[in-house]
């Protein structure tokens, strides 16, 4: 059963619309990891600095992987100019 990841991302103050452009081309990154089923953002309507990252994985241990891999580095520098905080992030499956 694969697991979905979801990840609260916060962009810096007057960085939202950069955030929005960034994040979906280091989800391309992500999408090339092995394990990574689909990825996708949402862009938050009241608070338009804030995102939500959307990634499927076969299991937990592949984000672990991904995570430990020298593409995790790439994947963060797309974006990182324009991030203030992770607020959080966990792994969850359909019942």
């Amino acid at each position: 059963m694969s697991v979905l990841e979801l990840a609260t991302m916060r962009a810096r103050e007057g960085h939202g619309d950069a955030m929005a452009e960034a994040l979906p081309m280091a989800l391309k990154v992500v999408a090339e990891a092995e394990g990574c089923l689909e990825t996708g953002v949402l862009r938050c309507v009241e608070r338009r600095d804030e995102f939500v990252l959307r990634m499927r994985w076969t299991e937990v241990a592949a984000h672990e992987a991904f995570r430990d891999s020298t593409d995790f580095p790439r994947y963060r520098a797309i974006f990182a100019d324009h991030l203030a905080e992770v607020v959080g992030f966990a792994h969850y499956t359909e019942i």
